[in-house]
């Protein structure tokens, strides 16, 4: 091939390379971004006018805990939207549909729109657009790696919880110093539900523990923070019915914000410890007390309770 030739094809290829960027709408948008607080904060005051100074005050605390930081590189995109205790991963190819970008995100997709001096972020279905700054940086901020990392345990520890929600589990008792005492039971937790005369209905979680051949229960908050609150002290009643649809009610103990099966026999224990199948409960504490309407209910069932305990024998 003449030399002439190879030059007009390395120019052909240059310009084509030329033309190819000029026309990716993704190319314009390369490079470490990071939000711009000043209009952040300007938009999210217009949506709060009318309210309270303390609700402002936590508004200012919002926007200076804010993490919102994306990298670009070629059609990717990495990084975190943290705001107002609400987090968001992306991790996520980059497309263009109908002249916009478009990713996915942990909850939908978004959008991206090239601006002067970096881009917007708009969530699908949101009413708010952020808007980003392009910044000199490489990589994003050790700030904000260190909070990916952190938000990506959180999702698998979550994801383990679901998992084992409604199996049974191995648990240990501890002494003073917190070392195992070499003794151990057996506890499942499950999803339930929470209502009384002045709320709607809610969810709870529920810790179930086998405690000489009766199950003893405690009842969390939706964010497992904190004990439901219980009559002290004092004999109630708790209902079950078993899958063929027989109903059976039994005494329970409250104590100290949980209760036990207090019947000679431990019905529900015995029913679970020899038959499969889900077994819904409900417990009504003004069967305790008068002063309490709150209402629960939950499912359990054997699952692998019978090799949990086998396992605790050794």
């Amino acid at each position: 091939m003449k030399k002439s030739n190879k030059i007009v094809l390395i120019q052909i290829l240059f310009l084509s390379i030329i033309v190819s960027c000029n026309t990716n709408p993704i190319a314009k948008v390369q490079g470490v971004f990071e939000v711009n607080k000043d209009s952040l904060k300007v938009v999210l005051q217009k949506e709060m006018e009318g309210e309270s100074a303390f609700a402002m005050g936590m508004f200012n605390v919002a926007i200076e805990n804010a993490v919102i930081e994306f990298d670009i590189k070629g059609d990717s995109i990495f990084g975190i939207i943290f705001l107002a205790g609400e987090t968001t991963l992306l991790d996520s190819k980059i497309i263009v549909r109908n002249d916009t970008l478009v990713i996915n995100t942990s909850d939908n997709e978004a959008y991206l729109f090239p601006t002067e001096t970096g881009l917007s972020y708009l969530a699908k279905g949101a009413k708010i657009t952020l808007e980003l700054i392009k910044t000199e940086k490489e990589q994003l901020d050790e700030e904000t790696r260190d909070a990916i990392e952190a938000q990506k345990q959180a999702i698998l520890e979550k994801e383990e919880f679901e998992k084992n929600l409604g199996k049974w589990q191995e648990g240990y008792y501890v002494d003073e110093f917190g070392d195992k005492t070499g003794e151990g039971f057996a506890y499942s937790l499950m999803r339930g539900t929470h209502e009384n005369s002045i709320s709607t209905t809610s969810e709870v979680f529920v810790k179930a523990t086998v405690e000489n051949n009766k199950l003893s229960f405690q009842i969390y908050n939706s964010s497992f923070g904190m004990k439901e609150i219980f009559p002290d002290s004092e004999f109630g009643k708790m209902k079950f019915k078993s899958p063929d649809g027989s109903i059976k009610s039994e005494r329970v103990f409250f104590y100290e914000n949980s209760f036990i099966e207090s019947d000679e026999e431990a019905y529900l224990f015995d029913y679970i410890s020899n038959n499969d199948g889900i077994v819904k409960v409900y417990i009504d504490l003004s069967t305790a007390s008068e002063y309490y309407s709150d209402k629960y209910q939950f499912t359990i069932e054997q699952n692998n309770l019978t090799e949990i305990l086998a396992g605790l024998m050794k």
